[in-house]
């Protein structure tokens, strides 16, 4: 995993794509300031692109003084192979490693829901026409708003459940988790115990092929049994493991599920070769392709399966 430096104080020219990042042939960077105000407070980040081998092209991230950022795994996204036609809903989509992977691919349409604003800050930055980021939490109920406790780092561990790490809170808009998924055919989970508030057992939409689900722990809650419960649901409903839960740590108490569906042909702009795959520039190709400037970024094996458009 290649980490880029800071370009700073220096008058250089370099081509830049349509993040405003630096390119230098594949190497790119700078690290950029941006500040973000919610009740009533300032909060300055600093974010970095990073190249990863999990997403084609890297992406940006959130970096701490002297810090790597955080790189959640990928092992069970990774286990659900992606086809034209998915829509995928990505709850906790944090900066985005799985759900702009799959717009990259692309999928037919991904909407990564965020609730924090920093990091809902950085997924904006991605322009893709299949790609829609919402600063909202997801919950089991009709709120229109809920309670975000914040944690004192970056926003790896926020969640609509109270924890010991909590700093502060504040007032985020909330979606109903029924309607947030109601046409997807991937879902992906990772929202550090709100998880078991979303009646998962009760919503299998006849179109969802995929679930891709990380349980965590809740302090005075038998959160154990009901990821067990959940489980059971999921595989009653005609759905088969791909990578079980074992329970052994916190890097494996994630899970992966997969069912038979239909998968239909489809085509789009991205796929007709005239939007590049990587930054949604317009370009004239033909099949799925890449502008030269995201083709000189990509890693020689992410560009296996794209065209460079003339």
């Amino acid at each position: 995993m290649n980490y880029l430096t800071c370009l700073r104080g220096r008058r250089l020219r370099r081509r830049r794509n349509l993040f405003g990042i630096l390119i230098r042939g594949q190497k790119a960077l700078r690290i950029n300031d941006i500040r973000v105000r919610w009740n009533g407070m300032s909060s300055k980040l600093r974010y970095e692109y990073v190249k990863t081998r999990d997403v084609p092209g890297g992406l940006l991230m959130v970096a701490k003084e002297g810090e790597k950022p955080f790189m959640p795994t990928m092992r069970e996204c990774n286990s659900i192979p992606l086809h034209y036609s998915d829509r995928v809903i990505d709850i906790g989509a944090y900066m985005g490693q799985y759900s702009i992977r799959c717009a990259r691919f692309p999928v037919e349409r991904v909407i990564a829901y965020e609730p924090t604003p920093l990091s809902y800050e950085v997924l904006t930055k991605t322009k893709l026409p299949n790609f829609n980021p919402i600063n909202a939490a997801i919950v089991g109920n009709d709120e229109k708003n809920t309670v975000l406790h914040i944690s004192s780092g970056f926003g790896v561990t926020n969640s609509t459940t109270l924890s010991n790490g909590t700093a502060r809170s504040i007032m985020v808009p909330a979606i109903n988790y029924f309607d947030a998924i109601k046409d997807a055919t991937i879902v992906k989970i990772d929202v550090e115990g709100g998880e078991y508030s979303f009646h998962i057992e009760d919503n299998f939409p006849d179109s969802l092929r995929g679930l891709i689900i990380d349980f965590h722990p809740v302090t005075n809650y038998n959160w154990l049994k009901k990821a067990k419960e959940i489980i059971i649901e999921i595989e009653k409903n005609g759905f088969q493991p791909v990578i079980s839960p074992d329970w052994s740590s916190g890097w494996t108490r994630a899970g992966s599920w997969i069912r038979d569906r239909d998968l239909p042909d489809t085509t789009n702009p991205m796929l007709e070769g005239k939007i590049c795959c990587g930054c949604g520039k317009i370009i004239d190709s033909c099949g799925k392709s890449l502008c030269i400037d995201c083709w000189n970024r990509w890693s020689i094996r992410h560009r296996r399966g794209y065209k460079l458009a003339r």
